[in-house]
């Protein structure tokens, strides 16, 4: 059975983990957006976009199904590596060989050669699924950690230099490629896992009884999240591509570094003591609980505070910028619900429900989508707050029916949560009004943030003293226990 020590340690080792990754991707996007400006960034975006699809599918689509298989031998582990690199050698070859029709497709001929050049991230991906699953199955995400650190540094270091050298998409391209390649050798330097040299199509059957749902999955996922890049680049071009990804790219570093680590741990937690009531039922309230105290204020403070500082940050040629950062920000509350939502369905052993929900995700997605054509890429990111607010907020009455714990215990525990952030941006939007022009933007951001983070925490506590407690009971599990005589 997982204590809560160890859920502890998975956690924290997953924020560093989502810290280093992000907080050094977050310096490079900055850097090469800077120096690149939105054409080049949004050409390789919609490049880089194209190839994710493969490289979800085959570094994302069995991770859950190691997660979840209860007894979990050698020929299952050994049989998926051996079906994910094929497919990944298979894929990449197929990206190689359609480049020119894809790039005909965009109206974009130098999208050729950057789609040829990503192909081997798909290889990549293929490599480091297996042993990546099993870090996270035992919630060892430091491995993960260092990994993912000396990738993001490498790429970044690579990319900068290209880029002041003048080597425009190209050095976005060798980012990406340095950072995954090192981050493949990193996990298999240190996972103990070593494939043996057989396939058991029996072995895969079991898995693929669980994996198909998340193949189908991934492929929802993807129209929901992905979808809207595609078609402002297919509609619009890579300029305002640009404009649009590098406030979505925002967007979803905050997942990244907020939420996703309560997501890594939350779904093995889940999937472990799912059996056992009343430690399910407090796995879900601190799950969903401390993940929303995290990411509520953030996204709201970007929102308020984005005038002044993506111009700072950025520069002024991504001006345009602005408006889609704060519009998405209001997705970034309810997503980072649904992403925890999500994984604790998937902890629960029902990807036939996650495949419905990302599936219906993805059918609001496209519809609002290609209605708001019109509006631009302010359109688009509308479209993305719609879809989120039309679908999300129905997930916790799917885990009531699954669990038996009342949906309206579970959406309780955010409204301390939304007071708190509410008073938060009342009281640094009226800041803000009272000070303006009388401070630098950067003095300005900064007295802004450190206002922010003191009335929210007083408001939290004042209408929710006993959700902090309970955070810091969890957190004092990451300090060293001392040893007994």
């Amino acid at each position: 059975m997982i204590s809560r020590r160890h859920a502890a340690h998975g956690v924290f080792w997953s924020v560093v983990e989502r810290a280093a990754t992000q907080g050094i991707s977050f310096l490079v996007v900055l850097v090469l957006a800077r120096l690149l400006g939105p054409a080049v960034y949004g050409l390789v975006t919609l490049a880089a976009t194209i190839a994710l699809l493969g490289q979800m599918l085959l570094g994302e689509t069995f991770s859950q199904v190691l997660i979840q298989q209860q007894e979990l031998e050698p020929a299952h582990v050994s049989s998926l590596f051996w079906a994910l690199l094929a497919a990944g050698l298979i894929a990449a070859g197929a990206q190689l060989l359609l480049s020119d029709e894809l790039a005909s497709f965009f109206g974009s001929p130098p999208l050729a050669p950057l789609l040829r050049a990503l192909s081997p991230l798909l290889i990549f991906s293929a490599l480091q699924a297996v042993p990546s699953a099993l870090f996270k199955r035992e919630l060892n995400f430091r491995g993960l950690a260092a990994a993912s650190a000396l990738g993001t540094i490498a790429g970044g270091i690579t990319g900068v230099t290209l880029a002041v050298l003048g080597f425009g998409p190209w050095s976005l391209i060798a980012n990406l490629l340095t950072q995954n390649a090192l981050m493949a050798a990193s996990i298999w330097r240190r996972s103990g896992f070593r494939p043996a040299p057989v396939f058991s199509a029996m072995h895969f059957r079991e898995l693929w009884s669980y994996g198909q749902y998340t193949f189908l999955l991934r492929i929802a996922a993807f129209a929901a999240n992905q979808s809207p890049r595609l078609i402002v680049g297919y509609l619009f071009g890579p300029s305002v591509l640009g404009a649009f990804s590098v406030g979505l790219r925002i967007i979803e570093m905050l997942y990244q570094l907020l939420v996703v680590p309560a997501v890594n741990v939350t779904m093995p937690v889940i999937a472990k003591v799912r059996d056992h009531p009343g430690r399910l039922q407090r796995a879900i309230s601190e799950a969903t609980q401390f993940s929303a105290m995290v990411a509520v204020p953030v996204f709201v403070l970007i929102a308020v505070l984005a005038p002044f500082a993506m111009p700072l940050v950025f520069g002024a040629k991504w001006a345009e910028s602005i408006v889609i950062v704060q519009i998405l920000c209001a997705y970034g509350v309810v997503g980072s619900c649904g992403l925890v939502w999500g994984s604790i369905i998937g902890g629960l052993g029902r990807p036939d429900i996650t495949l419905m929900t990302t599936t219906t995700a993805a059918v609001v997605s496209i519809a609002v989508l290609l209605l708001s054509a019109p509006f631009g890429p302010i359109g688009a990111s509308a479209a993305f707050v719609i879809r989120g607010y039309v679908t999300l907020p129905f997930m916790p009455l799917l885990i009531a029916r699954l669990t038996g714990i009342r949906a309206a215990e579970q959406y309780a525990v955010y409204l301390p949560i939304l007071f708190a952030g509410a008073v938060m941006a009342v009281a640094v939007e009226g800041f803000v009004l009272l000070v303006d022009g009388a401070l630098s933007p950067l003095l300005l951001t900064l007295a802004a943030l450190t206002l922010g983070a003191i009335v929210y925490g007083s408001a939290l506590r004042l209408v929710a003293g006993s959700a902090l407690r309970r955070g810091a009971t969890f957190l004092a599990e990451l300090r060293p226990r001392q040893e007994t005589p």
